[in-house]
């Protein structure tokens, strides 16, 4: 604080200047200074501050130099008091008290004035933002200030070779005027006066004005430097200046913000296996002070390197951050729900992204998502694509996928095959040696049945209406004893499950029988060989036992005439 009060004193002197000092003349007695307010004593006492040791010079020269001042100011307001000079004895008043104030802080080391009249400014935000820019302006206003006074210095020649135009125009309307009036008129004496004390002097300070500024704006132009060479200029200037602090900057958020992050990974590792609440919230509180601590760490540097234009620039940037963060709150609030898992989305929930069902195995600011029947079905998303999404828990059967690798499908436009790969992306379906690309929102919408986890082949069988005595008991029970014995041949032992045939309707033209062939998984790969079979062993139990398939038939009815 001294410090400051000895440079405002000397800066006071040097404006002063010697002239300012009048005679000295005797003393007067000052007048008594505002009353100071007191308040109740309180327990601790105030410290003296501590021995400086010997005075210095400058501050004893300010010391005697303000002495002195002080002496004249008052010898002045006693001889304005006398001659009632009310605006002198204002000024003059005025005058003594900030000396005197001067003088005091230099003498105590102390802020008198903000001691005696503390200064309660109101805040003023345009003001305060006005000054925290003003390094960063100032250094644009520096960076622009060869070309700007080039723009000014060609605008000003503009305007006044226009004047100059409209001067010489002038000039010769008026010498046309004067040429045709008589030469004994007094009108022509009055224009060629209008010439001689009007334009003339006009036109020659333009010319004047003119040859100045094109001097100035040559000498500015031969001064300018290439755009190369002003910005490799700008560049050497803010590495010299502000390029060391941004590195170091750089450095320490990095450093301080890795640093912490490790040291509370290796702090909450032991029980992240938990993930309860308050271990959420807790990791939650420690990133926000992390980043709030690398972000205090950062600024720091500018602060300390006395580098107060890259100072304006982090704390505008953090403004524009904290405006940010101000406009998206609510999904800000939203993201931090999700992370302490209560929210819509929960861990160890089911959740569908493009179409497909995902488990939530972790809530972090980039979430992991898993299906476990694709391949490649591992997704890391950020968090706020999470935002307005809605988990459910699944049930204990529930598939994640209709299929996995190396099943085999039936889809409904009636491709068959195994399933070779399956992404969240693709699904590749072979068929008889060739391969099949569905996207995989596509394939699921072929409402696979996948054949590998068992099987039934249905079909619908009919005989002629001859044979309507045995076609409800003996000829079910016969077709049936065939089937079974045709298709145990053709499969394994334990592939074949269960075989039914039952009369299912009579028909327009034949009595249906409706046959249920139920095999296991491991079949599925002569599942369209089967269903040719059911057909090949029907026939051949017809024409063992003579029965007799029939064609469809029309019945015509014909008009009485």
């Amino acid at each position: 604080m001294h410090r400051l009060l000895v440079a405002r004193a000397l800066l006071a002197i040097t404006c002063c200047g010697p002239s300012a000092v009048a005679a000295p003349r005797p003393p007067q007695e000052p007048p008594e200074p505002p009353p100071i307010r007191t308040t109740a004593p309180t327990p601790t006492q105030p410290q003296a501050p501590p021995d400086a040791g010997p005075l210095d010079v400058p501050t004893q020269q300010a010391l005697e130099r303000l002495a002195t001042m002080l002496s004249s100011l008052r010898a002045e307001l006693d001889a304005a008091v006398a001659r009632g000079d009310q605006a002198a004895v204002t000024r003059l008043k005025a005058d003594v008290s900030r000396r005197s104030w001067e003088f005091a802080g230099l003498a105590s080391r102390l802020d008198v004035q903000n001691f005696e009249a503390p200064r309660e400014g109101k805040f003023e935000l345009q003001r305060e933002v006005e000054e925290l820019v003003r390094p960063l302006l100032q250094t644009l206003k520096d960076a622009t200030e060869e070309p700007r006074q080039v723009a000014d210095l060609k605008a000003e020649i503009e305007r006044l070779e226009q004047r100059q135009r409209t001067a010489e125009s002038a000039v010769h309307a008026v010498e046309r005027t004067r040429d045709r009036l008589p030469a004994d008129s007094p009108a022509r004496a009055e224009a060629q006066r209008e010439i001689d004390q009007r334009w003339r002097p006009t036109l020659d300070g333009l010319r004047s004005d003119l040859l100045v500024l094109r001097a100035r704006l040559l000498a500015k132009t031969q001064q300018q430097k290439s755009l190369l060479e002003s910005i490799s200029q700008s560049t050497q200037n803010f590495v010299q200046s502000s390029g060391t602090s941004l590195l170091l900057s750089v450095a320490v958020f990095l450093g301080v913000f890795l640093g912490l992050r490790f040291v509370t990974g290796r702090l909450l590792r032991r029980r992240r296996a938990e993930r309860g609440f308050s271990l959420r919230l807790l990791e939650v509180a420690l990133q926000a002070v992390t980043l709030l601590v690398a972000i205090a760490a950062t600024l720091a540097v500018p602060y300390v390197r006395n580098d107060w234009l890259l100072l304006a620039v982090c704390i505008v940037f953090l403004i524009g951050i904290g405006w940010a963060l101000v406009k998206t709150l609510p999904q800000f609030v939203e993201q931090i729900r999700l992370v302490l898992n209560i929210g819509g989305v929960r861990e160890g929930e089911r959740i569908l992204v493009d179409g497909l069902p995902y488990r939530v195995d972790a809530l972090r600011f980039y979430s992991r998502l898993h299906n476990p029947e694709l391949d490649g079905g591992n997704l890391r998303v950020p968090l706020q694509f999470l935002i307005g999404k809605r988990s459910r828990r699944s049930a204990g059967d529930e598939p994640w996928f209709p299929c996995r690798t190396g099943d085999i499908v039936l889809l409904a436009d009636g491709q068959f095959g195994k399933v070779r790969t399956q992404t969240p992306d693709v699904v590749v379906l072979e068929h008889y040696g060739t391969e099949r690309t569905y996207p995989t929102a596509a394939f699921l919408e072929q409402t696979p049945r996948n054949l590998s986890r068992g099987f039934a082949i249905r079909s619908t069988l009919g005989i002629d209406y001859a044979h309507q005595q045995d076609a409800v008991v003996a000829i079910p029970a016969q077709l049936q004893q065939a089937l079974r014995e045709g298709l145990a041949d053709a499969v394994a032992v334990d592939e074949l499950k269960h075989v039914r045939v039952e009369l299912a309707a009579a028909g327009s033209s034949s009595l249906d029988l409706q046959v249920i062939a139920l095999f296991a998984g491991s079949a599925a790969p002569r599942y369209l060989q089967l269903e040719r079979l059911v057909q090949a062993l029907f026939v051949a139990a017809c024409n063992q036992n003579g029965w007799r398939i029939p064609f469809p038939q029309l019945t015509l009815h014909r008009a009485a005439e």
